[in-house]
C-alpha cells in the first residue's frame, strides 16, 4: 500500500505543514470531535450535518464518496476489511479562510493481509455546516489537502 519513499515524502510534507500548524485548544476541540467519531453511536448522529459526507482522495478507498449516517457506517466497514486496527490521531490544525480546516494526523493501521504496522502521516479537510460536521475528506498527500483550501502546500 505504502512503500518506503511514498512514506518519506508524506512525511517531509507532513513536518512543512506541521510548522504553521495550531497545537493548543482548537486542535483539543478537533479531537473530542475525533473521539466522538470514533465512539460511534448516538452521539455521532448529533455532530454530523444531515448533508454529511466523507471523500477519499487516498492511496486506499481511493475516490470513494460516503453520504450521511449510512455512509458512514459503510466506511467504517470498508476500513475494517482493509486494516485489523486503525487510529487517526491528530496532532495539528490548519484553518483555512473559508471556515475549512486541516487536521494534520497520524493514522496508525495494522494491515490485515500482512499484520504489518505503519504509521503514517495524513490530512483530513474537514467543513463545518450548522455547527455540525457536513464533511471530511482524507488525503493521503499532506501538499494536495493543503492546497485544496487554498493553502500553500
Amino acid at each position: 500500500m505504502y512503500d518506503q519513499h511514498d512514506v518519506e515524502t508524506l512525511e517531509r510534507q507532513f513536518n512543512a505543514a506541521m510548522e504553521e500548524a495550531d497545537t493548543g485548544s482548537a486542535l483539543e476541540a478537533v479531537r473530542r470531535i475525533y473521539d466522538e467519531i470514533d465512539r460511534g453511536g448516538q452521539g455521532l448522529e448529533a455532530l454530523l450535518h444531515p448533508d454529511f459526507q466523507i471523500r477519499m482522495e487516498t492511496v486506499f478507498l481511493e475516490e470513494k464518496t460516503y453520504k450521511g449516517l449510512r455512509g458512514y457506517k459503510r466506511w467504517r466497514g470498508d476500513i475494517e476489511e482493509l486494516f485489523a486496527a486503525d487510529r487517526f490521531q491528530p496532532e495539528g490544525l490548519r484553518a483555512a479562510r473559508d471556515g475549512r480546516w486541516v487536521v494534520l494526523g497520524r493514522l496508525q493501521i495494522t494491515e490485515k493481509e500482512s499484520g504489518d504496522e505503519l504509521d503514517v502521516p495524513l490530512a483530513h479537510v474537514l467543513e463545518q455546516r450548522d455547527r455540525k460536521v457536513a464533511s471530511f475528506t482524507v488525503y493521503s498527500d499532506i501538499s494536495q489537502a493543503l492546497e485544496s483550501v487554498g493553502l500553500p502546500g
